[in-house]
């Protein structure tokens, strides 16, 4: 057994410290919440072609239902970033799984197409709050050695559902025409997660710290590390001010605008790509032939590429300052977009190929987020986080009614052309004006501007 330390460590967090078992359990509750999240971000998506028979849709009222939701999911970063900052991380987290389980229940209880959206609409709230809150609570709780890996293991936990959720419905949407709804109630699940994080999970201390609670972050850090730390020197700008027009003076200040122009654009690029093969690929799929049985066997197989790319990303993200991968991940997600209109009249090179796609552009994106908590101070880091996901959101928004005319006029090749354009911008841009963040720790990053 270790002898106990004497003395404290100074204006330390968790850099140069082992994940004790504590900190894993609070990792794996971050780790259910996104399981969850992930499950009723996509039950839709499953779920959209019965929907549409079921309730008389047509493909542009799924675009309607899209665009709203993608509107409340802009609604839910901005307001989740600022309150995260107002009354911290974990208060906010447990507000979001309760507001996107509450939301995913009341999906599968609604009748009428209006109820229904509005039901989508709070669960994309409550989803975009969780993941701007869980990424920058990722990103203050953990080792500046394995930031990135940690962000993407404990999401690559969380996105196993989305596999999972095409098995389910492959076996339950075709027992009845009504049988959709029990997957989006199934959603509600989310409140165990809710209920485990009531009693498990510690706020951030580097929050607590900037709202001058010293004695509560060292005891956190203790709690979860078991080692004791004195954080009285840490700099700090006390209780932060949290105003959203003083966030983006400084974030377009000289100070930070390229940082912010960069993210933007690999942010936007980015959410465009996996959120519209996300929300369309099993309508699409179903448009351009396919079976609903088969519909729903393709799009089990290629969502197993979420989980994969996670893995990936958990490898990778630490290397070449995360600027690097994100750059090559870019290149062979946009490749492997244009081989995938070569494999349509195949069924199993088309799964393999839309597998790899998913993998490509999740990897992606789970090394861009801690990319983005990182290159913010404390005090913007969670407002900013939120801020920006919110943008990249909105930019999704508006894809989403573009992307039934583009499919009516050019078929897959139009959407995954798309896709590939736009990856290929993202390595151009990050590979030119990109930084590397990754070994650093979050003050030295920001200090060394």
């Amino acid at each position: 057994m270790e002898t106990q330390r004497t003395e404290k460590i100074k204006n330390n967090y968790f850099d140069g410290l082992k994940v004790s078992r504590q900190h894993f359990g609070v990792f794996l509750i971050v780790a259910s919440a996104y399981f969850f999240e992930q499950f009723d971000n996509n039950n839709f998506a499953y779920v959209a072609p019965a929907f549409m028979q079921s309730m008389k849709a047509s493909a542009q009222i799924v675009a309607n239902i899209n665009f709203l939701y993608y509107i409340a999911m802009t609604l839910g970063g901005v307001l989740g970033g600022i309150m995260s900052d107002m009354v911290g991380r974990r208060k906010t987290l447990l507000l979001s799984v309760f507001l996107f389980s509450a939301g995913s229940i009341a999906s599968g209880l609604a009748y009428n197409l209006a109820l229904f959206t509005f039901a989508r609409a709070v669960t994309g709230f409550g989803i975009m709050c969780m993941m701007v809150v869980a990424i920058t609570y990722m990103a203050e709780l953990s080792p500046a050695e394995s930031r990135g890996r940690w962000e993407a293991l404990i999401a690559g936990i969380g996105f196993l559902s989305m596999p999972l959720v095409g098995v389910i419905c492959r076996i339950i949407i075709p027992l009845d025409p009504e049988a959709w709804r029990y997957i989006l109630l199934l959603g509600g699940l989310g409140m165990v997660a809710w209920v485990a994080g009531i009693f498990y999970l510690k706020e951030s201390p580097r929050w607590l710290v900037s709202q001058g609670r010293i004695e509560e972050a060292e005891a956190v850090v203790f709690s979860l590390s078991g080692v004791s730390v004195d954080l009285r020197d840490v700099v700090s700008a006390g209780k932060e001010r949290t105003k959203l027009r003083v966030v983006c003076a400084e974030i377009f200040s000289p100070l930070y605008i390229k940082r912010t122009l960069v993210l933007l654009v690999a942010l936007c690029g980015t959410a465009i790509c996996a959120q519209t093969v996300v929300a369309w690929v099993p309508v699409m799929l179903k448009l351009n032939g396919f079976s609903m049985e088969d519909t729903l066997t393709l799009a089990t197989l290629f969502a197993v590429g979420y989980p994969v790319g996670q893995f990936l990303a958990a490898y990778f993200s630490d290397k070449g300052g995360r600027k690097i991968p994100i750059l090559i991940f870019s290149l062979i997600a946009s490749a492997m977009a244009v081989a995938l209109l070569f494999s349509v009249s195949n069924f199993y090179l088309l799964a393999m190929v839309g597998l790899l796609v998913n993998a490509l552009l999740t990897a992606r994106s789970f090394i861009i987020h801690p990319y983005v908590a990182e290159s913010y101070p404390t005090k913007l880091r969670n407002t900013v986080t939120g801020l920006l996901n919110s943008l990249a959101r909105f930019s999704v928004s508006g894809v989403q009614l573009v992307i039934p005319m583009l499919f009516a006029g050019f078929g897959l090749a139009g959407v995954y052309g798309l896709i590939a354009i736009i990856g290929v911008l993202i390595a151009v841009v990050v590979g030119i004006f990109g930084w590397r963040s990754a070994h650093r720790s979050l003050e030295d990053i920001n200090e060394g501007m």
